[in-house]
């Protein structure tokens, strides 16, 4: 595979998916759903079968997981996408939050513990 820099993300696949996740989460009376970057078996290398983050959010780099809950949306990159994630992600759905900084863990710890 050759390096192109062409966005390989489209910001229009989340208003929809994360609008049925949200139905997913009141029907089976969830608060939020994690989506990881790694595939099944926590690869780094993940086929496009396994690219949940993508199919959910657009975004197309290799470091980065998303947390959906029933009102909010967010997305978590490290420094190496903070301009590639804007580009990728429909910014009306997520909010970007800093995988580094303030990882997911962290996030929700602070936010809703």
């Amino acid at each position: 595979m050759f390096q192109t820099f062409d966005s390989a993300g489209d910001p229009a696949v989340g208003k929809p998916r994360v609008a049925l996740l949200r139905q997913w989460l009141e029907a089976n009376g969830l608060d939020g759903f994690i989506v990881p970057r790694a595939d099944e078996h926590q690869g780094e290398y993940v086929a496009d079968r396994s690219a949940r983050l993508k199919w959910l959010t657009g975004f197309s780099g290799s470091a980065g997981a998303a947390i959906v809950l029933r009102d909010r949306a967010f997305v978590f990159v490290d420094g190496r996408y903070t301009l590639q994630v804007r580009s990728e992600v429909d910014l009306d759905v997520f909010s970007i939050e800093s995988l580094v900084d303030n990882p997911p863990a962290v996030w929700l710890k602070d936010n809703l513990g």
